[in-house]
């Protein structure tokens, strides 16, 4: 399970409670041992990964000190021990963590991989018991909101060398973590639950370019770039941001059958053409090519596989397809004289052939080539085939040695365009398709190098496929640890469509577990199983509903308020949520940048629907750019803002009068800013019980953009609050109080959700509270406003309850 940590608010993080009803109770030596690794590309790691606490309240704590970049290991007030972890293993592989209590010797011992690391007295009761938290917990006397981002898996706790407890935590979802030794759960509060990133790809971006664009990976500074012809795209797995920037060429040609590598040996970004021979650099001062190629004639070389190899600075370049002929040839282009030549091979005999999958090993001495369409002859028209052979190629000696021969599958597939070879345990994943049929699906598998066999891994990625339209790579990215999938797609029209797609590694294996045994059988039938997997996780999905918002200030449970759509959702009152179709959170999917953008448009849309002028909007999101430069980014970024849009159903952005509007298509698409606008139109002057109570559903959730802050939004905020606090206290003061006590009190609650100090809504949910007969309700809300108006003002709040009850009409 991971842990969200501070990249969220504090009530998003994760806690982990093993005992929410009764504490553990310790025996003479205890055990608690679990796995940790801290999540890679954020900012903040401070934090709790473990608080235990005794039944005489004594804390026993595990703490991340990221300015020293130690675990802290503390006992009540003093930390006993303390440890750093190298970066690599911390980031990369699971390290063991152990706490031991002995009861004799009243001490307690911290561990690490079985080494001792710090021990201290800690002075138990006779019968000692606790509690035990991992990250937040809201323990009182104890709370902790500081989280490190972190994974943790197979707690246990041992008693006296026999196992009493046991968590995985291993659930794909839920707010539960099922204990496997008592069958009892402990409580999650905001799970990210570790098991489904590891089996179901996740699309990461989706937008449109024009022309044939190529794709390359920088494994260092895990960027996938995306090279068009008068544009350079740049997706960080580091933040899942997309970036554009124009990228000029001296002739604005970039033919279909174009590829791209990055190097990180020489860390330049490569465009190559190979019916040209000739290799592009990218400048990334001038942001431009160094030089261009000529021809737009067909290829020659469609699907052709590619690898680099640091041993001899050069690019090697296999197989492919074009003029009814397949191809076995081994180019070698050298970097450093710039030269392009054929490789004489020897070895066993390479089939000539495309849709094959190449793979250079860790030690970037030998490149893997697997399966493929082609034929023995090389001519299309004398008996072409599949092959499902395993070559391994030398490049010292220009060998090629067959490894071995994959069994040939019940119904036939061909491969992405690389293999990712895993140095671990000397194996191999790539994506295979059925390229018989234009609405394909890419199934990633993971087979060996050293004997055939192949297991199906995850589930499946729609893929568009027409062999001289089509592309389809996959990359791995070893500092976040996720293989990245793209799909390319050329249309007549001369667009392209750019998918990509993201899976924690190591991916689970396909379910069932038995549709993935070795050999092809199990693809297809895999296929029919995830279809019903998958339609009970999207019914699951339609019946979620998000978490009830309930005020801080509230002293008792409010009257239930309605049940707002979770399916198709934006809400821009309190936290800023988005919902797709399926009723999953996608929020995460809005960059800053793309929000900001975002919320420019809604709000200048709905408020009058007048819209907002391209000038306003570069100046207030490009202001440091060129006006050609804003406006590329506004193209750039409004392609990728369609492409979240259209995961919560129809919207429409364009421009009207000179200004850009979004426009919402489908009524079932709820936006509650929206609703608040209407709601204000359809009752200009009537404040009745129907209006106020369509207003509190609406804000209860709290202010516009409670955690956003803008210039350019700060005026409307302010308007909101004024406006919402003025018509509910209109109401307030005009109700009848026999009748609505409960009702105010709803008022009130809503009231301080914008102004948290306000008097007015103090007083007459105080009078409420009053004459419901919750003297002590009151008492408590009154105290609580009391001590927040003493912080905030540094004086005593000059009112009693009973003056301030007076007060209240």
């Amino acid at each position: 399970m991971a842990f969200s940590s501070h990249e969220v608010v504090p009530e998003k993080r994760t806690s982990l409670d093993l005992t929410p009803t009764d504490p553990v109770c310790l025996g003479d030596v205890t055990e608690i041992s679990f796995d940790l690794m801290l999540r890679p590309n954020l900012e903040t790691y401070f934090g709790y990964v473990m608080r235990l606490l005794t039944s005489d309240h004594r804390n026993i704590d595990l703490v991340y000190n990221q300015r020293l970049a130690t675990f802290n290991f503390v006992i009540r007030e003093v930390i006993t021990g303390s440890f750093v972890i190298d970066t690599a293993q911390i980031f990369g592989k699971w390290s063991r963590f152990r706490l031991l209590f002995d009861g004799k010797r009243q001490e307690a011992s911290f561990y690490y991989n079985n080494e001792l690391i710090a021990k201290g007295h800690i002075g138990l009761d006779k019968q000692p018991c606790a509690r035990i938290f991992f990250g937040a917990n809201s323990f009182e006397g104890f709370q902790t909101l500081d989280v490190p981002p972190m994974r943790i898996k197979d707690i246990r706790i041992k008693a006296d060398g026999k196992l009493i407890h046991y968590y995985p935590l291993s659930e794909s979802s839920g707010t539960t973590a099922q204990d496997e030794v008592t069958r009892q759960a402990a409580r999650v509060k905001n799970p990210v639950w570790i098991k489904p990133r590891h089996q179901h790809w996740e699309q990461v971006a989706a937008f449109q370019t024009k022309g044939a664009p190529s794709t390359a990976f920088d494994k260092k500074q895990e960027v996938l770039y995306i090279v068009t012809v008068d544009s350079l795209y740049r997706l960080s797995l580091k933040n899942m941001t997309l970036t554009g920037e124009p990228a000029a060429r001296s002739r604005d040609i970039l033919p279909a059958g174009n590829q791209s590598v990055y190097s990180n040996t020489q860390n330049r970004l490569y465009n190559f053409y190979i019916d040209e021979k000739q290799v592009s650099t990218y400048d990334t001062a001038s942001r431009s090519w160094d030089s261009a190629f000529s021809s737009m004639e067909l290829t020659e070389y469609w699907q052709a596989n590619k690898f680099l190899s640091p041993q001899d600075s050069a690019l090697y370049i296999m197989c492919g397809y074009g003029q009814l002929q397949y191809k076995n040839l081994v180019q070698r282009y050298h970097f450093p004289t710039r030269q392009w030549t054929l490789v004489p091979v020897k070895g066993d005999t390479l089939m000539p052939r495309y849709l094959a999958a190449l793979g250079l090993n860790e030690t970037n001495d030998t490149a893997f080539i697997m399966g493929g369409y082609g034929s023995n002859t090389g001519d299309q028209a004398v008996n072409p085939k599949y092959n499902y052979d395993l070559m391994a190629y030398s490049i010292g000696d220009s060998t090629f040695h067959l490894r071995y021969h994959q069994p040939e599958p019940p119904r036939q597939f061909c491969f992405a365009n690389s293999l990712v070879i895993d140095p671990a345990g000397q194996d191999y994943y790539t994506l295979i398709y059925p390229n018989d049929q234009f609405n394909s699906s890419l199934q990633l598998i993971r087979g060996s190098l050293h004997q055939p066999g192949y297991q199906l891994i995850g589930d499946t990625i729609p893929y568009a496929f027409y062999d001289v339209r089509s592309f389809a790579d996959l990359f791995y990215s070893p500092v976040s640890q996720k293989l990245v999938a793209v799909t390319l797609y050329h249309s007549k029209e001369n667009i392209a469509s750019v998918k990509v797609y993201t899976l924690d590694f190591p991916p689970n294996p396909a379910e069932p577990a038995t549709a993935a045994a070795a050999g092809g059988r199990g693809y297809w039938m895999y296929l029919l199983a995830g279809i019903v997997l998958l339609a009970g996780i999207l019914l699951w999905r339609k019946k979620r509903r998000p978490a009830e918002t309930v005020p801080d200030n509230a002293a008792f449970p409010e009257e239930e308020t309605e049940k707002h759509p979770e399916t198709s959702a934006i809400y821009l009152f309190g936290q800023f949520e988005v919902f797709d179709k399926e009723g999953q959170d996608i929020t995460k999917l809005f960059t800053p940048l793309l929000k900001e953008l975002f919320l420019l448009l809604v709000v200048h849309s709905m408020k009058d629907g007048k819209g907002i002028a391209s000038e306003e909007l570069y100046d207030i999101l490009w202001n440091d750019k060129s006006p050609k430069d804003a406006r590329n980014n506004f193209s750039v970024n409004i392609v990728k803002l369609k492409a979240i849009l259209e995961k919560i159903g129809g919207f429409h952005i364009g421009r009207e009068s000179g200004k850009w509007k979004l426009d919402v298509l489908e009524e079932h698409i709820y936006v509650d800013y929206q609703h608040f606008i209407r709601l204000l139109h359809d009752h200009p002057h009537g404040i009745d019980h129907a209006f106020v109570h369509g207003l509190l559903e609406i804000v209860h959730r709290g202010a516009l953009l409670r955690t956003v802050h803008y210039e350019w939004l700060d005026p409307l905020k302010f308007d909101t609050s004024v406006q919402v606090i003025d018509l509910l206290l209109k109401y307030a003061s005009r109700a009848d109080l026999h009748a609505e006590a409960e009702f105010i009190v709803r008022i009130a609650n809503a009231i301080f959700q914008f102004d948290n100090l306000n008097e007015e809504a103090l007083a007459w949910k105080s009078k409420a509270l009053i004459h419901l007969g919750r003297h002590s309700m009151a008492k408590e809300t009154y105290g609580k406003f009391a001590k927040e108006y003493r912080e905030s003002y540094g004086q005593d709040f000059g009112k009693s309850l009973v003056e301030i009850t007076q007060q209240a009409g």
